[in-house]
């Protein structure tokens, strides 16, 4: 899960630090991007980030064990091990009844024993798992969590497991800008350069992979300098312009973006 870290400062001359998720938010929508880093208006937790953060610590956990252990049956136990620790914090309120929550339940187990119709566990070992990176990128700091790096016999490889739906086509390229600043992020802290990115969608399922070399890192370079030069000014200006979209619909700032307010105030 690239993580949602949140930026450590709003001081208008600039951010103290971003994070690859914060990053896609900005390129996404300016106005998303205030709301969540700036303003920091808490959202209220839903099903599918409970099912999405679950899933990350199960699968995390899955690699602690010996390669035989790394089954369905003990991925799911990890899971309902990971739901019975995260639930009293941010999810404690999220169900009305025991029901719903075994509902709920049932039908994330069914999406997460997908993972194995996506790769064997048992023939690899990975690198590093939920690494924690801060990383200086010219003069700003990128921090965020890389789900998983590996090595294969062609070079590293970064992997991000999605809980959701692949993207179409047409969204599926968008899809790779976080894991590309993480690329960077490996190059510039262990001196190599991952020769792809895997984006692993557990509902489907499905697996999207793409090479990745110097050149489309050298780019993201300079397009993440770029984006960090308007997300300051856009601080200093206090202008952040909605863009609006067909992921309006599942944004949870809605009905408190101005694209969508009426002259009077209300949703329109």
């Amino acid at each position: 899960m690239t993580s949602d870290t949140q930026e450590s400062g709003t001081d208008p001359v600039g951010l103290k630090s971003l994070s690859p998720s914060r990053a896609s938010d900005f390129k996404r929508c300016p106005q998303l991007f205030k709301f969540s880093a700036i303003d920091r208006i808490p959202t209220p937790p839903n099903v599918y980030q409970a099912r999405g953060t679950t899933a990350h610590l199960a699968l995390e956990r899955l690699f602690e064990l010996p390669a035989a252990g790394r089954t369905p049956e003990r991925l799911s136990d990890l899971f309902r091990e990971a739901w019975v620790e995260l639930k009293p914090g941010e999810f404690a309120d999220l169900f009305t009844d025991v029901a719903d929550e075994r509902a709920w339940g049932i039908e994330s187990l069914a999406i997460l024993n997908n993972y194995f119709a996506m790769e064997d566990p048992t023939q690899f070992e990975p690198l590093s798992r939920e690494l924690d990176m801060t990383q200086a990128v010219g003069d700003m700091t990128i921090r965020g969590i890389l789900d998983r790096m590996e090595e294969r016999p062609e070079g590293l490889v970064i992997t991000d497991y999605k809980s959701g739906k692949a993207p179409s086509e047409r969204f599926a390229m968008s899809a790779f800008f976080a894991l590309k600043i993480y690329a960077l992020l490996i190059r510039i802290r262990e001196g190599r350069t991952p020769v792809a990115l895997r984006l692993m969608y557990l509902t489907g399922p499905t697996v999207l992979e793409i090479p990745i070399d110097d050149g489309q890192l050298d780019a993201m370079e300079h397009q993440l300098e770029a984006l960090w030069g308007a997300i300051n000014k856009a601080i200093a200006t206090d202008h952040f312009p909605p863009r609006t979209g067909v992921l309006c619909d599942w944004c949870s700032y809605q009905d408190i973006c101005p694209a969508f307010a009426s002259d009077e105030g209300g949703a329109v």
